[in-house]
């Protein structure tokens, strides 16, 4: 008997001591971060990636648009619409803005573990900028050439120029405009879309879409054709 109250004893001690030792390194343990605070919860999905996309894809190409017609207005004089759809846009300006954010900067549309967002390197933007800029006009330059015979811009007598799709100019023109969207403009409006409502958000690219989709089915039957029409 007394050695049955021992042996209970002596189990009772070691799981008492087992018990206080587990308490005492659960106690020791550091809690891991929730990482999902880290951001914020708007900054943090691909659906709201997805819609500041949109929204770079519209700013991109209404400034691209303005930009042409500026372009003309001091050489010609005149007012002309570039686009070849009725609305202020060219596509291919948005295609770029959302292709540099995306490719270029990928680590400032999402904030690392400490919620920070790093810097890009505005001399790698400004070379990356120019070969992916000249690189997308080749390929639709090329595109458009070979399948509907269009030549919606020609660089031929320029320096450097290649079959008349790219050229030095147009390619520096790229480098400096991937610094400025990537570096400057791009992080202005990021901060500016992500202070407004999530609802207003929605329906703002909704309208956009909706209007721009309109736009294209119309210019599809009815194509605005003309002198120095681009894409």
């Amino acid at each position: 008997m007394n050695h049955l109250i021992d042996f209970i004893s002596v189990s009772f001690f070691i799981h008492n001591f087992r018990l206080r030792q587990h308490t005492y390194f659960m106690k020791k343990q550091k809690h891991l971060p929730d990482f999902t605070r880290l951001c914020k919860p708007e900054q943090n999905t691909i659906q709201n990636i997805l819609s500041l996309m949109i929204f770079f894809f519209f700013t991109g190409s209404v400034c691209g648009y303005v930009w042409e017609v500026l372009i003309f207005l001091v050489k010609e004089g005149t007012f002309r619409n570039r686009g070849f759809l009725y609305g202020p846009w060219l596509p291919v300006y948005g295609i770029g803005a959302v292709l540099f954010s995306v490719i270029l900067s990928p680590r400032e549309l999402l904030p690392d573990s400490s919620g920070k967002y790093k810097k890009n390197n505005p001399v790698t933007v400004f070379f990356l900028s120019a070969l992916l800029g000249s690189g997308l006009e080749l390929v639709i330059g090329w595109f458009l050439d070979l399948f509907w015979n269009l030549r919606y811009w020609d660089y031929s007598g320029y320096f450097l120029d290649f079959h008349g799709y790219i050229c030095l100019v147009s390619a520096l023109g790229f480098g400096i405009a991937g610094v400025l969207w990537v570096c400057i403009f791009s992080k202005i409006l990021q901060k500016w879309w992500y202070h407004i409502s999530l609802d207003f958000r929605k329906k703002w690219n909704m309208f956009w879409v909706f209007i721009f989709v309109t736009d294209c089915a119309a210019s599809l039957i009815f194509p605005n054709t003309g002198h120095s029409i681009t894409f």
